[in-house]
Parts: C-alpha cells; sequence; structure tokens
C-alpha cells in the first residue's frame, strides 16, 4: 500500500512543504538563529525574521527572510526541502537573509575583513561557511561564528 502511494505521489509530482516535513521549518529556524548571531556580530542591532508563504492548506509555500524594517530578498526565498540537511537549511537562510540585509542596508553584508568585499554563503566540504572570492577564494568562517571578524 505505502509503495503504490509513493508512486501515485512521483506521478503527479508532488513535493512536501512544511505542513508534511515539520522538521525541515525547524531546521531553516535554526538555520536563522545561527544568520541572526553574525547580524549581532557584525555589529547589526537588529535581527530577522522567518516567514512562511501560505499557498493553500498548511504551509506549503516558500519561506523567506524579512529584515527589521520590511525588506525581503529579490529571489524565490527558500524552498521548503532545503530544510532536508543542515548544511543545505543554513546555506539558503545565510544567502536569503544576506539579499534582504543588503536591500536594507543598501550595502553590501558581509564583507571579507582581510579584502572589504562581500561575502557569500557556500557549502564547503559539507560545512556552511562565509566565502570570499578575494585571492583565488577563502573561507572566513563558518556560518553563525562570524564573532571577531
Amino acid at each position: 500500500m505505502a509503495e503504490l502511494a509513493l508512486t501515485v505521489l512521483e506521478a503527479i509530482e508532488f513535493v512536501p512543504g512544511f505542513s508534511e516535513e515539520p522538521l525541515w521549518l525547524a531546521r531553516i529556524e535554526d538555520a536563522l538563529r545561527l544568520v541572526n548571531q553574525d547580524l549581532a556580530a557584525s555589529g547589526l542591532c537588529q535581527t530577522c525574521l522567518l516567514r512562511v508563504q501560505e499557498d493553500g492548506p498548511g504551509l506549503t509555500g516558500n519561506a523567506y527572510i524579512e529584515t527589521w524594517n520590511g525588506h525581503t530578498g529579490t529571489g524565490q526565498g527558500i524552498f521548503p526541502a532545503s530544510g532536508a540537511d543542515p548544511v543545505t537549511a543554513l546555506t539558503a537562510v545565510a544567502e536569503d537573509a544576506q539579499d534582504a540585509v543588503m536591500q536594507a542596508l543598501w550595502s553590501v553584508w558581509p564583507a571579507c575583513p582581510v579584502h572589504q568585499i562581500g561575502v557569500n554563503a557556500r557549502d564547503r566540504a559539507k560545512a556552511a561557511v562565509w566565502w570570499c572570492a578575494g585571492d583565488g577564494g577563502h573561507s572566513v568562517t563558518a556560518i553563525g561564528e562570524w564573532h571577531g571578524h
């Protein structure tokens, strides 16, 4: 019976949302806590909020980050499946938060302390890091550990 149900779901191209996979939403919420730590460590005293679009019954839409003054990113937000593993969740949340924060500040955030250029969220060796493209590229720090940079 379960095999038949999976076959039917696959045939209709069903993609689970946060309602069907609440652990995914929990991982994304945990990831935002780490990104907010980086905001504070970089000198910004405001925090970002997590919002989830509701497409029909339950939480089936994408999540997105909203800044303290209502700015959001310019992309599609954070797909529910991004919460399937912690590194992907953290990278996706950091990317969306970075976009929203830069919209709010009209400035690069965060910036590499060595090269003074913007960094990007990346999955490097199964860890979510802030990555700088300066001098051939290097990891600045793990996302959530901006302290002292």
